[in-house]
């Protein structure tokens, strides 16, 4: 590319620094070095000081070569000059003396020493061999990338066995985290570390085949954006000992880069800097979701192929805010968009598949819809550094819409089917209403804490109340309008007894009239039976069983009803979209449908009951003294049957995912049902058994979905054929 009129104003005005013209102009670098194309891989200037280019160098063989391109300031390079290892030996630095240049061979990079060795040809196999280990008999190196005095990233392929792998060469203060986060990598199920090397800064693992997410053609599937998504997810419940990003070091880079942007658009300065500030005001007003951080994600660090989707580059791995990695994959995608990669529609359709694939597993985290404006802030600089077409104007673009997202309303995700969703997260509209109501002070940012975009959304409000007790209410909210039956089957539920002063309870009511569709309750303690299933304490499931009993015999009489007919429908239905997802195996879906069907008929009638009607792990909380249920939406008068069975189900399909078979969870299904029958009423074990069998055939749909699940669905399809076989 040739040079840009913005960067000829710029060059022309840095009077110390007469070389920054030529690294600005590709065009012109490849004529002074008589190469068929240059190409700037990096950039870093410093106005006055120096400016640094990552060059690949494109001969008219099409074979590459690596340099790193350095204006100086006349005073500075006449000391440079005098370096005399510079002019010797077999990789000398180019000197373009009238404006003060150097091209400078990666092998005499000075902080990354071990390229000496390792880029020249007569020593490249040795140190390589000495890298990798015994593995590795014949090993040949391709660069990659090259960041000059900080990184060289290769794909080393070994000649006799033809093993790959990916070797990163660190300067020395970047070891240890690339280190970690090759470590982290491999324990989240990503590719194995072969070496690390400190005194040589090498970190060495197994090649991920496969392309990266990136848009680089402007095509890109949504699905998967979406299991993009839902393996950050998967990645953010892992709890690894990583070194903390505080929140300081997040301000510190923001007032990094506006001060670095500042120096290169000066008539700009006073813009940047009250930019800063008011991130910077934001960012300490949000809450932090702690875990495991990615800390450098996009889609560029996604791969995607025969093995399905992995994240790769984690050096800067870390426990921090959540919200971030969230943040920085979509201020990319922005970025991708602004670039011509996509138009504004298909970006929508990406971000909104990913978001969906994210909280499919895991609820958004509160910060990362202003992570997402820090993100483009972090981004204002990466225009100039590319040497983008207009790039001036491009970063005065990305300011303007910075400063017009700052001054909306930081709403995590709108949904046409939920319009009031936005007021449900705004902090002034809900503080007002939890103050005027209830007398309760929210104390951070609504948080969006389950979506399914069309149909519902969950609200998490924490609160202080008077005396400065702390209390959590779960606003729910549905497309249909407001619901009155649940909150009302709350109600009588606590009336029947099950108010948690005993061993079972159900969440209170807290009326707050409003029009946003809404009704809340407050949230219960305790810890979700889910996370329980690999604990080797059965308590909690005998528990859970004495509670369902306990529901089922209150006598409570929900207006609605559910039939073994309906139930049929269900597993008619998802087998039916399973045979399209899978038509091989259609015959055999079909004959699951037509046994179900007679193992129902066959059933003797049953008096209908209260029950919960979707009854799992998920919807149990276990405390102390209490068992809380919860998410009773679904409640209606049907057999008892179809709780517990869906129920043991569950555990048996969560088995076979951990463990390949369902035998795992006979421990578990046991004690829960020793519980259930010192409460509930007497159920014939055939019953629960049809019941149970027709719930686990559900899953082979359901596993379709989920992409750690996708390898339970034929091991479902055998097991369901087995069971009816032996119910039949």
């Amino acid at each position: 590319m040739s040079l840009q009129p913005s960067s000829f104003e710029l060059a022309r005005d840095d009077e110390s620094l007469p070389g920054l013209k030529l690294l600005l102009d590709e065009a012109a670098l490849a004529r002074e070095l008589g190469a068929a194309k240059v190409t700037r891989t990096y950039l870093r200037y410093k106005p006055g000081v120096s400016c640094v280019a990552g060059l690949c160098v494109t001969d008219a063989r099409g074979e590459e070569t690596w340099l790193c391109a350095k204006a100086y300031p006349e005073d500075r390079f006449q000391e440079i000059k005098g370096r005399k290892h510079w002019r010797s030996g077999l990789w000398p630095v180019a000197l373009l003396d009238d404006i003060c240049v150097a091209f400078i061979p990666p092998q005499r990079d000075r902080k990354l020493k071990t390229l000496a060795k390792l880029l020249d040809p007569d020593k490249s196999a040795k140190v390589l061999i000495k890298i990798m280990g015994p593995s590795f008999t014949a090993p040949k190196l391709n660069i990659l990338r090259y960041k000059p005095n900080r990184r060289l990233v290769a794909q080393v392929v070994d000649s006799a066995s033809g093993r790959q792998a990916i070797l990163k060469i660190q300067s020395p203060g970047a070891f240890d985290a690339a280190k970690r986060g090759a470590e982290a990598a491999m324990m989240l199920g990503g590719p194995k570390v072969i070496a690390t090397d400190p005194k040589r800064g090498a970190v060495a693992c197994d090649w991920i085949p496969g392309a990266a997410l990136c848009l680089t053609t402007g095509k890109a599937d949504p699905a998967l954006y979406r299991r993009a998504g839902l393996l950050l997810a998967k990645h953010h419940l892992t709890s690894l000992k990583l070194p903390d990003l505080p929140r300081s070091s997040e301000i510190r880079a923001l007032k990094d880069v506006t001060a670095d942007l500042s120096k290169i658009l000066p008539h700009h300065a006073s813009r940047l800097s009250v930019l800063a500030w008011k991130l910077t005001k934001a960012l300490l007003k949000q809450p932090i979701t702690i875990g495991l951080i990615h800390g450098d994600f996009s889609a560029d660090q996604i791969v995607h192929g025969a093995n399905g989707v992995s994240i790769i580059d984690w050096d800067r791995a870390a426990t921090g805010d959540q919200g971030r990695d969230i943040g920085s994959f979509l201020a990319r995608l922005d970025m991708q968009e602004l670039a011509g990669l996509c138009d504004g529609n298909t970006a929508n359709v990406l971000r909104a598949a990913f978001l969906e694939g994210y909280r499919e597993k895991h609820p958004l985290p509160a910060s990362y819809p202003l992570q997402h404006i820090c993100h483009l802030a972090l981004l204002l600089t990466e225009p100039f550094r590319t040497q983008t077409l207009g790039w001036q104007g491009q970063v005065c673009a990305l300011m303007n819409d910075i400063e017009a997202r700052l001054a909306r309303p930081l709403i995590s995700l709108t949904d046409p089917a939920l319009p009031h969703l936005a007021d449900a997260l705004d902090r002034d509209a809900a503080g007002a209403l939890l103050k005027q109501h209830a007398g309760l002070t929210l104390t951070t940012p609504p948080t969006l804490y389950r979506h399914k975009v069309g149909k519902r959304a969950m609200v998490r409000y924490e609160c202080q109340t008077g005396d400065d007790t702390t209390q959590t209410l779960l606003g729910k909210m549905r497309s249909r309008g407001q619901d009155a039956q649940a909150p009302t089957l709350h109600t009588a539920f606590r009336a029947a007894g099950l108010d948690g002063h005993g061993p079972v309870g159900v969440p209170r009511v807290i009326d707050l009239p409003n029009d946003w569709n809404m009704w809340f309750m407050e949230e219960v303690p305790g810890t979700c039976l889910r996370d329980l299933q690999d604990d080797p304490q059965t308590d909690p499931f005998v528990r859970t069983g004495a509670a369902l009993g306990h529901l089922h015999g209150c006598g409570v009489l929900p207006t609605r009803r559910w039939t073994q007919s309906q139930e049929l429908d269900v597993l008619t239905a998802a087998l039916g979209k399973a045979s399209e997802a899978m038509p091989r195996w259609q015959p055999r879906l079909q004959a699951l449908v037509t046994q179900a069907e007679v193992l129902l008929d066959a059933l003797p009638n049953q008096d209908l009951i209260c029950i919960h009607r979707d009854f799992y792990p998920d919807q149990v909380i276990v405390d102390v003294d209490q068992v809380w249920v919860v998410d009773l939406d679904l409640v209606a008068l049907g057999d008892p049957a179809i709780d517990v069975g869906n129920f043991l189900a569950h555990l048996a399909e969560y088995a076979m995912r951990t463990t390949g078979s369902s035998d795992a969870s006979q421990r578990l299904e046991a004690a829960f049902l020793r519980g259930y029958q010192s409460t509930g009423p007497d159920l014939c074990q055939h019953r629960i058994k049809v019941f149970r069998t027709i719930s686990l055939l559900r899953h082979i749909h359901i596993s379709r979905r989920f992409e750690d699940r996708k390898h339970t669905t034929k091991l479902l399809l055998n097991e369901g054929e087995a069971l009816l076989a032996q119910l039949g």
